[in-house]
């Protein structure tokens, strides 16, 4: 009995499948034969004329014609005359289905064919932009497994438990419910409630070592905060910073600091006039540039940086006095 109810089915699927592959043909070719169909198919012409049949009883207004220029047709200008957007509209949704095709382990392309049949547009004139998510360093980016398993993960509304390191380095065993990814200047995040801080939480997907999906579901959540909005910042711990850059880090200035921030203050040197929260980040940020960085205001900022310069000295110093 299983067995007979599953072959019910899956011949239901197939054949709702093909009805649906029959459709884009006539929307992308506007004119095909039984015989064209039968063949791709693998089916009878028979079969053909009943999935025909099925078409035109839902609303399809399909014709066929007799003749040398004879064929099974579609209703000239039906998609348009049946549209629910418009021109732009269909371009802007075929746009951000190309970008999402791009994002790893997303197959989205199948969809964005489909569309672009359905609206009588060509993918191809979507191709003006490329998104890589990869980086530079390696064509191997381990975080595109992890993205898939937390998309299904959400998808199917799963908990996770995740293995996570801390910006202190300290390594917890955390049950999240995840609600979102989030990719937010150059990095992945996963936002959920975080069962152990018992707050909605956001995850660096690189700082997460292993991850397991769970069998029990996530709870309902009421006023989900936004995930993005930097809230976090204490505005009344920011620091007005005058820093000076030489120009052979000019690239990684702009990379990093808005340019409306950035002025010329030489042939050598760029200014940057902004206001940070000082912290770990900040001085990470300022040694990341070396010795092309010179912090003209505040004092503390300037003492403290060379502070940290002087203890990786030693470190080195340290190492070589190890090796001898």
């Amino acid at each position: 009995m299983i067995f007979s109810c599953y072959n019910t089915y899956a011949v239901r699927f197939m054949k709702s499948t093909r009805l649906f592959e029959i459709l884009l043909i006539l929307l992308d070719k506007r004119k095909t034969t039984s015989t064209e169909l039968a063949k791709n198919f693998e089916v009878s012409v028979r079969t053909i004329y009943r999935d025909l049949d099925a078409l035109t009883t839902i609303g399809i207004p399909i014709y066929t014609s007799t003749g040398k220029n004879g064929g099974i047709h579609l209703m000239e200008n039906y998609v348009l005359d049946k549209a629910f957007v418009s021109s732009e509209e269909q371009n802007d949704i075929l746009f951000a289905l190309h970008c999402l095709s791009t994002v790893p382990n997303l197959d989205e392309g199948a969809i964005l064919k489909k569309l672009s049949v359905l609206f009588k547009q060509n993918s191809n004139t979507q191709d003006w932009i490329e998104i890589d998510f990869s980086s530079w360093q390696s064509k191997m980016n381990s975080k595109d497994g992890l993205v898939f398993q937390l998309k299904s993960a959400i998808t199917y509304q799963k908990a996770v438990r995740i293995q996570y390191i801390s910006t202190k380095g300290k390594e917890s065993l955390r049950i999240i419910d995840p609600l979102r990814l989030l990719y937010k200047y150059k990095d992945w995040y996963l936002f959920g409630y975080c069962k152990a801080s018992q707050a909605f939480r956001l995850f660096k997907l690189t700082r997460i070592k292993l991850c397991e999906t769970l069998s029990q579901n996530v709870n309902i959540y009421k006023d989900i905060p936004k995930s993005y909005e930097n809230d976090y910042i204490n505005q009344e711990a920011l620091t007005h910073l005058e820093l000076l850059f030489h120009n052979n880090v000019a690239h990684k200035v702009y990379d990093q600091f808005e340019h409306s921030l950035i002025k010329r203050e030489n042939e050598t040197q760029l200014r940057v006039s902004c206001e940070m929260e000082e912290g770990d980040w900040l001085f990470s940020l300022l040694l990341s540039f070396g010795s092309d960085v010179f912090v003209e205001k505040p004092m503390n900022i300037r003492q403290e940086l060379v502070m940290l310069h002087m203890k990786a000295i030693e470190h080195l110093n340290c190492d070589d006095k190890d090796s001898d």
